[in-house]
C-alpha cells in the first residue's frame, strides 16, 4: 500500500513539474526587433533648418498595454493577445525611438538628428516629440500605427502639432510579417514628420 502511495504521489509530482516546465524543455523564446526603412541621405538637410543645426527627437511614449516584452496583438475590440515566445529584442519604446531616430536621420541628414539624451554641443533647432496612442495589428491581417506628434522651436514655441495614421498589411500570418508591418508604418510616420520639418520656415 506504501509503495503504491509513493508511485502515485511521483506521478502527480512529475505531472505538476512537466507542466510547469521543470521537466522537459519549454518552447525557446523568439525575438524580434524593428528595421528602419531605406531612405535617401540628403547633403543638404532640410530647407527649414538652418546648417549644423540639430533636430533632436524625444522618447516615444506608448500606451501601458503595449509597455512589454512581448509581442501585443488585437483579436476584437476590447481583446488583445500577449506573445507568450514571441517577444521583443528590447523594449517597444525604445525600438520605436530607435527606428524613429534612423529614418528621420536618413530623411534630412545623419549628422542632425539625434535621440534624446544627445550628446554633443550643435544647437537644437527642432525638439520632436511622438506620442504613439496605438500600435499593433491582427495576425495575418493589418496593423495599425496612431500618433500624435508636434515640433518644438530653439524658444519652446510649439510649430506644428499633428496626427498620423497608417494601416499596413501585415500579407500572412506569424509574427515575422506583424513586426515588417510595423517597421513599414513608422517609415511612413518619419516621412510625415521629415516632410513637416523641411516645410517650416526659416
Amino acid at each position: 500500500m506504501r509503495r503504491h502511495a509513493l508511485t502515485l504521489s511521483a506521478l502527480v509530482l512529475g505531472t505538476v513539474l512537466g507542466g510547469c516546465g521543470i521537466l522537459g524543455a519549454s518552447a525557446p523564446a523568439r525575438f524580434y526587433t524593428l528595421a528602419p526603412v531605406t531612405a535617401p541621405q540628403t547633403d543638404t538637410g532640410p530647407a527649414g533648418a538652418e546648417p549644423g543645426a540639430a533636430i533632436v527627437l524625444a522618447p516615444v511614449t506608448i500606451p501601458g498595454y503595449l509597455d512589454r516584452i512581448q509581442i501585443v496583438t488585437r483579436r476584437g475590440r476590447e481583446e488583445i493577445e500577449v506573445g507568450e515566445f514571441d517577444v521583443w529584442s528590447d523594449p517597444l519604446k525604445d525600438g520605436a525611438t530607435r527606428v524613429l531616430g534612423e529614418n528621420l536621420a536618413a530623411l534630412l541628414g545623419e549628422n542632425r538628428v539625434s535621440v534624446l539624451p544627445r550628446r554633443g554641443s550643435q544647437p537644437v533647432k527642432y525638439t520632436v516629440a511622438v506620442d504613439v496612442a496605438r500600435f499593433e495589428g491582427v495576425g495575418g491581417g493589418d496593423v495599425a500605427l496612431d500618433a500624435r506628434w508636434r515640433i518644438v522651436g530653439e524658444n519652446g514655441k510649439e510649430l506644428t502639432a499633428r496626427r498620423s495614421t497608417f494601416s499596413e498589411t501585415t500579407g500572412a500570418p506569424g509574427y515575422g510579417p506583424l513586426v515588417a508591418a510595423m517597421s513599414r508604418a513608422l517609415g511612413s510616420l518619419s516621412r510625415d514628420i521629415a516632410t513637416a520639418v523641411s516645410d517650416l520656415p526659416r
